[in-house]
């Protein structure tokens, strides 16, 4: 199993997740600094390297990323 497929936060498979799951343990991710939400397009990626903007939009990340 590919570690994206496993919840960095809860460490249930994502597939697993309910609507509120998936809610709760993306705020927790965003607020921890593993993940970055872009409050532009509304797209969530993982924090890792040194990327500082949104794929998708261009949008530069905030720095407290929420």
């Amino acid at each position: 199993m590919e570690t994206d497929e496993i919840c960095e936060f809860c460490t249930k498979p994502r597939v697993d997740h309910n609507s509120e799951e998936k809610q709760n343990c993306s705020r927790n991710l965003i607020e921890m600094g593993i993940m970055r939400y872009c409050g532009l397009c509304g797209v969530t990626k993982p924090a890792k390297g040194s990327h500082d903007r949104c794929g998708k939009c261009g949008e530069k990340y905030s720095f407290i990323n929420h």
